[in-house]
């Protein structure tokens, strides 16, 4: 090997080392920038959390598409005709009921209507709403529930007067076309219009048509009540606490719990959407 050819080598591989070293400092310079993403989720997307509620929060409310107002309680008055036929009310708690029931309206997303609050004699731990505004809590309800807990219930029945649950429904029955026509065309309570009606509505009634709502409603209407319960001055942890005392309960004796509870999300879930939309509202 010739001089030249040995000063040559060590030349060599010192090249060859800066070159490694200017390799190795750009994969690493590489792996750490944040533009570039080698198999990993974004960081926007880690920080991702599910909101329970996110269908419900740019909702907006009417009677576009169901019936009008005024029709709609005329279908609450004759449903409430209905209802007393089948339950048994009574005046115990209902000034109770009555006195927290209209806080939560006035708070909700619908305050205007006149809504009228009821109480059913009955071991059964229940409540429901009917078009127009009416609302009804059994006197079992009222016995297990404090204030904020028995508001917690009452302004989610008002929830679904908001969302006008129960229109929904009725808009999808076969007779929808006939009890609109008939309430068009009802002016008093009595007549042949108003018996047919009758019939229709208790019908409707005794199979629970309007008073059974599908778990998403159920969702809206637990969503739309815990966050009127602040603007009516009720702590909105009553509602967490309902649905603990709810849960032990069916635990217990499901037979106690009436269609308030059947078919609704799991009470677990509801506790935990409640205690996460709370949490929301505090930190705005």
């Amino acid at each position: 090997m010739t001089q030249a050819g040995r000063r040559s080598k060590p030349r060599l591989a010192l090249l060859i080392a800066i070159m490694f070293c200017l390799m190795s400092l750009a994969t690493r310079a590489h792996e750490a920038s944040p533009n570039v993403s080698l198999n990993r989720q974004p960081l926007s997307s880690a920080a991702q959390f599910d909101d329970p509620y996110s269908d419900f929060r740019n909702a907006r409310y009417s009677n576009a598409g169901l019936l009008n107002e005024r029709d709609e309680i005329k279908l609450g008055t004759q449903l409430h005709r209905e209802v007393t036929k089948k339950f048994n009310l009574t005046n115990a708690g209902l000034d109770r009921t009555e006195r927290l029931g209209q806080r939560c309206a006035k708070a909700s997303l619908r305050p205007n209507l006149v809504y009228k609050f009821h109480v059913i004699q009955s071991r059964e731990i229940n409540g429901f709403s009917l078009p127009g505004g009416h609302i009804y809590v059994t006197t079992a309800l009222l016995r297990l529930a404090n204030e904020n807990e028995l508001a917690s219930v009452l302004a989610h029945e008002v929830g679904h007067v908001v969302a006008r649950h129960s229109l929904k429904t009725l808009k999808k029955s076969q007779e929808y076309d006939d009890i609109a026509k008939q309430l068009g065309e009802l002016t008093g309570v009595a007549g042949d219009i108003a018996r047919d009606l009758g019939v229709a509505l208790g019908q409707m009634i005794g199979a629970g048509f309007l008073t059974v709502h599908s778990r998403e409603e159920e969702r809206e209407a637990d969503f739309l009540g815990v966050r009127t319960m602040p603007g009516a001055g009720f702590d909105p942890q009553g509602m967490v606490t309902m649905f603990q005392k709810l849960q032990r309960i069916e635990e217990q004796d499901s037979n106690l719990l009436g269609s308030l509870f059947s078919d609704h999300p799991d009470a677990t879930e509801r506790i935990e959407n409640t205690r996460y939309e709370i949490g929301r509202m505090k930190r705005r």
